[in-house]
């Protein structure tokens, strides 16, 4: 893995790992004010207002990431291309914004602050350029700029959330630093790019292959915001408060590992626009080895721990989490490896409506089984619907690059990985059942019980590496290997 995918990950990580410890802080104490409703009515508006968000933005994300790294360094090139790209995506998010705001005056007064505030969102989406410094592979100023913002919203949360009645405040303390986000982005542009005037022309030609983007975008959304949509309207509040608690921490740890595909986003684009396919082949190898083998350890410590995870982190009366949480860890690796083909190998291949299809397939399984589960199992059948989608997607990528990529190598290469986290979830419940025998708090538990399984883990992984001669572990970790 090249030098510079490392330090850009290590910068992306470092971000990331504060989106895990955040929440980790955070939740316990918005569980025990705002409780699952105020969560549910959260939840329910952040979903809705994160439609108009998708719109606002098209396929901007990953579109515009992917034609600044083909860009190389070429300044000229490169600035045209964003302030193109930049000028057609602020005449649609100005349109978005609009009709959100129809929309918030619309929907009455039980909602209008809350919806309201989450206009900042809608309208920080519509102006953040982060995809010009992903594009040139600049990843420490966002690191920097989120940590600094993040840090502030989780203040704010602590100063003015005192009861169900303060969801607006958990609102503002996260979609105020996702605006201010957005802002503090433009002092950088002109280190990248120099002013550009754009052209309709030039502007429309991006749109429609900036939409083919935009559907798998959608279609993801499908089984990621409309899920919570369609569980609130048909199960009520106070389930989809649960679901997303539980969603919260299952997808925690998948910010730092699916920050790699960020990473490898523009270096991947650069390799293949050059005709190295080899490279392209080796890399995705490395990444899925590395994101698996992460993948593994989180989904089996997450199933080993939920029992006593959740009393602790939620308290009483969010008992239901634990078994959502259980179902709802599996797809951590089923992401980390459609983020792999998808998102660093077919979106850089300019593979767009290969990636539309799979992601497609997703939603439409989601949406189907949703519409029979949640009569019948509520949160629940939300969780199957979730892992069943994802599930699908991965083998509709897998079929699509069967030929191109060793899938069987890389089903190999995460087998051992699987059965050391079988080890690690076998030996994290031997040492409850010995620990419970004493007389010690549920969080001392709780906090061996991590501290028993990531040691374990660790060193069964190194191991299985050192004696295997793994070449992977080699490549990636040269000094540990000899």
């Amino acid at each position: 893995m090249p030098n510079s995918i490392k330090k850009n990950f290590a910068f992306n990580s470092a971000y990331q790992i504060l989106n895990v410890i955040v929440p980790l802080i955070t939740t316990p104490y918005l569980s025990r004010t705002i409780g699952a409703s105020g969560n549910g009515v959260f939840t329910y508006t952040q979903s809705i207002a994160n439609y108009f968000v998708l719109f606002a933005q098209l396929g901007i994300t990953n579109y515009g990431v992917r034609e600044i790294a083909s860009c190389g360094d070429d300044r000229k090139s490169r600035s045209e291309t964003f302030w193109n790209l930049f000028s057609m995506n602020l005449v649609v998010g100005i349109a978005v914004t609009a009709v959100y705001f129809l929309y918030a005056f619309a929907i009455g007064s039980n909602q209008l602050l809350i919806s309201l505030i989450w206009s900042l969102w809608v309208i920080g989406s519509v102006v953040d350029v982060t995809w010009l410094l992903n594009g040139c592979q600049e990843f420490k100023v966002p690191m920097v700029r989120n940590f600094c913002t993040r840090l502030a919203g989780m203040l704010f949360i602590f100063a003015f959330v005192r009861s169900e009645g303060d969801t607006w405040a958990y609102v503002f303390a996260i979609s105020a630093p996702y605006f201010i986000n957005a802002l503090l982005v433009w002092p950088f542009v002109k280190r990248y790019v120099d002013p550009v005037h754009p052209t309709w022309a030039k502007m429309l030609m991006h749109l429609k292959p900036n939409f083919m983007l935009f559907i798998p975008v959608i279609a993801t959304s499908l089984y990621t915001l409309l899920d919570k949509v369609m569980l609130g309207g048909m199960a009520g509040m106070e389930q989809t408060g649960i679901y997303d608690y539980a969603e919260k921490i299952s997808k925690m740890p998948l910010a730092i590992i699916t920050a790699l595909g960020a990473v490898v986003l523009p270096k991947m684009t650069e390799v293949i626009a050059s005709g190295r396919q080899r490279e392209a082949v080796n890399l995705v190898r490395e990444t899925m080895w590395f994101m698996q083998a992460c993948a593994m350890a989180l989904t089996f410590g997450i199933i080993a721990v939920a029992p006593e995870f959740v009393p602790v982190f939620f308290g009483a009366g969010y008992e239901e989490c634990v078994p959502l949480m259980e179902v709802l860890s599996l797809i951590i690796p089923l992401i980390c490896a459609s983020n792999v083909i998808g998102v660093q190998y077919l979106v850089p291949s300019h593979r767009d409506r290969g990636f539309t299809v799979s992601v497609l397939t997703g939603a439409a399984v989601n949406i189907v089984i949703n519409l029979f589960a949640i009569p019948a199992a509520g949160a629940m059948g939300t969780a199957f619907a979730t892992v069943a989608a994802e599930a699908s997607v991965l083998l509709v990528q897998a079929q699509l690059v069967r030929g191109e990529l060793p899938l069987l190598e890389h089903l190999r290469d995460a087998l051992p990985f699987t059965l050391i986290g079988l080890c690690m979830l076998a030996l994290i419940r031997a040492v409850h059942f010995i620990l419970a025998l004493a007389v010690l708090s549920p969080i001392v538990i709780l906090v061996i019980e991590v501290v028993v399984g990531g040691l374990s883990y660790l060193a069964m992984s190194f191991v299985y590496c050192r004696v295997t001669r793994n070449s992977q572990f080699a490549r990636l970790f040269p000094k540990l290997a000899k």
